[in-house]
């Protein structure tokens, strides 16, 4: 008779062990499935273990909250385009962006752009006569994008609530669109995400409105042009050269307003020095990343 030798009995207990650990684990995997499927088609039936239908019906109805007052309102105020998944940041790039227009220097400041073949941004105004109505459509048909910066030229009307927000913005898109044809799908809020009047709900102003798929810019070059006294041309040009110093890009912020008519006058300047520095320009979209304040950021 031959004699098995001891290497065999070795593999012949661990072949025993593997079993041992494999046969209930597998049978841990069979019965926890089929349990996984028996709760599923009984939750789908209204009936789970140990509860009755009428307490899972209220646990369904409790799961879906009821919508806030203002998320109802306007139900057509929402963006046609699709948020980016990646935004684009173009290094070597400057956004110029023109708040508060039409205005009286509208004209100027879109001549000097087209001398340089610069294609810039403006976010628009509540100004309703023919006038600004046929500056609206220029900006558009000379290639430059536009989005919205408010109806009402009162930061207290505008800001009462995201209700009232809401219904400025719903003006300013609304004659935007009839005046153009464009869909805006970007703005600017009024003073900035976040300024003195808005800090109470600003969180859930900018919620709301990229609910609605809006992308909102702040800045972050500014002309200073809103110095008390106004600044002339040489001044708004070494700020905003001083402000693009060692950025990749820069979002800034001019106006377009009464008495702000060394705007176009200090535009050559800015646009060729950069220019010179190896800048590109263009306009925004809502493929930009855009420059967003933090509170403490907040200007």
């Amino acid at each position: 008779m031959k004699t098995l030798s001891v290497e065999f009995y070795k593999r012949l207990i661990l072949v025993l062990l593997a079993l041992l650990i494999l046969i209930p684990t597998v049978c841990a995997v069979v019965f926890g499935v089929q349990n996984s499927l028996l709760r599923r088609q009984l939750a789908e039936a209204g009936k789970v273990p140990g509860q009755s239908t009428t307490q899972n019906q209220n646990e369904t109805v409790n799961l879906v909250a009821a919508p806030i007052g203002y998320q109802e309102l306007y139900p057509d105020l929402y963006s046609t385009g699709k948020i980016a998944e990646n935004r684009l940041y173009e290094e070597q790039t400057v956004y110029l962006t023109f708040n508060s227009t039409p205005g009286d220097n509208t004209e100027n400041i879109l001549n000097v752009l087209d001398d340089y073949e610069v294609k810039a941004t403006f976010f628009l105004s509540g100004t309703a006569d023919s006038v600004s109505k046929e500056q609206m459509k220029s900006i558009v048909d000379r290639g430059h994008s536009i989005g919205l910066n408010g109806y009402s030229d009162s930061y207290q009307q505008i800001y009462r609530s995201v209700d009232g927000f809401l219904e400025d913005f719903k003006a300013i898109f609304d004659l935007v669109y009839e005046t153009t044809g464009v869909q805006a799908e970007i703005f600017r809020y009024p003073g900035g995400s976040i300024n003195a009047y808005n800090s109470g709900f600003y969180q859930e102003l900018n919620a709301e409105m990229l609910r609605r798929g809006f992308i909102f810019f702040d800045w972050d070059v500014t002309g200073e042009d809103t110095l008390m006294g106004g600044a002339n041309a040489s001044q708004i040009q070494s700020s905003v050269l001083s402000g693009m110093e060692n950025k990749s890009r820069g979002i800034v912020l001019l106006r377009d307003t009464v008495g702000k008519e060394a705007v176009p006058e200090a535009l050559p300047g800015i646009i060729t020095s950069l220019q010179e520095q190896g800048y590109q320009f263009k306009p925004l979209t809502a493929d930009v990343l855009p420059v967003v304040y933090s509170y403490k950021g907040a200007p």
